[in-house]
């Protein structure tokens, strides 16, 4: 299938050593926490935020479509009616997070994924979660509704 296709790419291609550093590349390894990245004041596509430091940082409204979170600290960050396509949230930290309309489909997810506080009408077609997580997290009450983008 393509989606494995694609995570076998991912695993087999290594990242430049720089982009876990934090050498520089968009907000790799920054503190934004409390920052306002929301309803597309600026265009996130694309961008690295690795390793950030994103406490209460709210990307709201936000296109941060392919962007990259890998090891972020995102706890109670707000990512409400974002566009986080294709986003990598791995070895994140995602305690009471918001989720809530956000379009998360083909995103990477972790085991964090069950501490956010909300997931209600998130778009998850086709994201990468692991298994073990995907069972627990469609337990939950909030996992269910219409995303009001992509139906």
């Amino acid at each position: 299938s393509m989606t494995m296709t694609m995570m076998m790419m991912m695993t087999t291609i290594p990242a430049p050593a720089s982009a876990v550093s934090g050498g520089g590349l968009d907000y790799a390894g920054l503190d934004i926490s409390g920052q306002d990245f929301s309803n597309n004041s600026k265009t996130y596509k694309g961008k690295d935020f690795t390793q950030v430091l994103a406490k209460a940082t709210t990307f709201a409204n936000s296109n941060l479509q392919g962007c990259r979170f890998y090891k972020a600290y995102l706890v109670k960050a707000d990512f409400s009616n974002a566009d986080i396509r294709g986003a990598a949230l791995e070895d994140t930290n995602m305690e009471g997070a918001n989720l809530r309309n956000a379009i998360a489909s083909g995103a990477y997810f972790g085991q964090s994924l069950l501490d956010v506080e909300s997931a209600e009408n998130a778009d998850f077609t086709d994201a990468t979660i692991p298994v073990k997580t995907l069972a627990q997290f469609c337990e939950r009450d909030d996992v269910k509704g219409t995303n009001p983008v992509t139906g």
